[in-house]
């Protein structure tokens, strides 16, 4: 077994930490930013993290209503520009901690008056001891050069902020996620590698999804990139309708993540169409009629709403580490784990 797969295998019990150990910093932070007076959220973060950014933006603005946008960080390292964030809560993302150009950003920030927040994997980092609050990841080392069980977490704990930032009732019991995931790799883990030895030839492919699965679509296509060497470009079904349809012609390779949702009709549409235009479908889903469509699918269990990215991306992260141990894969190459960019 790999690093990264025992690794991903571990993600359940890590949110069992994360959860227990930021209840009081999470609860903070949002006293903190109701107290100010805040309207706005701007996220900072590379990579995997910056898929962990965009679920947030998602998630907070459906439940809380409230903007989040991303900061490029080179306004700030390469133009040298000071942008004023004195509205904001700035939450600045990183498993190291130590990227300078997160770290630029939030320097910048803080001088203008903004709220900072770091999430890291590790409390005595540069960014955790830069920022107003820290929210520890609790994820322990992770060996694995490409980040696994961390993005669970830090999916966890943006979940967590945007439900504490939200003026309505919680929308899911996160302490249900654990046992959830157990039951999912129990269940699926034996059929996730026999699903990932079928396809592990699949290369230069498009990923459809849409709403609060697009952050899993594009942690999907970094994790097969860095992992199995495998190119692929993620899109929302919407965006993909508005000119990138056109690369469909026969033969195009097509992975659908598409749960049973307020999307359903659409995954439905979509796959019809594909389908028409001679595209090769391999779908993780629940929908009957996506399942019948695609040539290959894989049968992902019923997930009710919030519950949704925490199975799916359980799934598709296996998926990436079984594909790669099919390949002979043991570590990504040219990588270093702590990745330092300006």
């Amino acid at each position: 077994m790999s690093i990264m797969l025992s690794e991903f295998l571990t993600a359940p019990a890590v949110i069992r930490e994360v959860v227990n150990a930021n209840k009081k910093v999470i609860a903070d932070i949002a006293k903190d930013f109701k107290e100010r007076g805040l309207t706005n959220i701007t996220t900072v973060a590379r990579g995997t993290s910056d898929n962990a950014a965009t679920y947030f933006k998602y998630i907070v603005e459906v439940i809380g209503g409230i903007m989040v946008s991303k900061f490029t960080p080179s306004i700030t390292t390469v133009y040298n520009s000071s942008v004023n964030l004195k509205d904001n809560m700035v939450i600045a993302v990183s498993q190291s901690g130590m990227s300078t150009d997160t770290l630029m950003v939030v320097e910048g920030a803080k001088a203008t008056g903004a709220l900072t927040v770091g999430i890291t994997n590790n409390p005595e980092s540069p960014l955790a001891k830069l920022c107003h609050y820290h929210i520890n990841l609790m994820a322990g080392e992770e060996r694995s050069v490409a980040a696994t069980k961390t993005f669970l977490a830090q999916l966890t704990v943006m979940y967590m902020l945007a439900n504490a930032l939200s003026r309505s009732t919680a929308k899911m019991n996160i302490s249900e996620i654990p046992p959830m995931l157990e039951t999912f790799i129990e269940e699926s883990k034996n059929d996730l590698s026999a699903f990932a030895e079928q396809t592990k030839n699949l290369n230069n492919y498009i990923i459809l999804t849409r709403g609060l699965l697009q952050s899993i679509a594009s942690e999907l296509s970094l994790k097969m990139m860095e992992n199995a060497y495998r190119f692929s470009r993620p899109f929302s079904t919407c965006d993909f309708m508005h000119g990138p349809i056109a690369l469909v012609e026969e033969g195009t390779k097509v992975i659908m993540l598409a749960p049973n949702s307020e999307f359903s009709q659409e995954f439905i549409n979509m796959a019809t169409r594909l389908s028409l235009l001679g595209a090769e479908i391999i779908a993780f889903t629940d929908i009957k009629e996506v399942a019948d469509i695609a040539q290959i699918s894989f049968r992902m269990p019923a997930c009710r709403g919030m519950e949704t990215p925490f199975i799916y991306t359980m799934a598709v992260e296996l998926y990436a580490a079984y594909t790669a141990e099919a390949l002979g894969i043991s570590a990504p190459r040219n990588m270093n784990k702590v990745t330092i960019t300006k």
